[in-house]
């Protein structure tokens, strides 16, 4: 069975509308509070910084590129995240506590 995390900290964040409006929407779509999906989503958000960190430290120092041969130095650069599901490996699952949902789950199946 999955054990609730204990929340303890609290973050006050201020909201525009369009924002507040999506943050709503979302999680009308799952059944679940704003709280929550704010969680969710912010969880999302740190593991792509923590990505972009990850990259940045792989890249040369500014003294390794010679501009002149690397036109790409020069260029600006964007962000762009692309979203894609996969099955979790049976790691995540012990992670997350999720053998027993996926047991409970598979009870029904074999019923029918």
């Amino acid at each position: 069975m999955t054990r609730e995390k204990k929340l303890r900290e609290v973050l006050n964040v201020r909201l525009d509308e369009s924002l507040a409006r999506e943050l709503r929407r979302i999680a009308a779509s799952r059944g679940t509070s704003e709280s929550e999906v704010a969680r969710w989503l912010l969880g999302y958000g740190i593991e792509v910084s923590r990505r972009l960190e990850a990259r940045e430290m792989t890249e040369p120092y500014a003294w390794e590129i010679d501009p002149e041969h690397d036109p790409e130095s020069r260029v600006p650069h964007m962000v762009e995240i692309e979203a894609r599901t996969r099955p979790m490996t049976p790691e995540e699952l012990a992670a997350r506590g999720l053998w027993d949902w996926i047991e409970d789950e598979n009870e029904g199946q074999h019923e029918a």
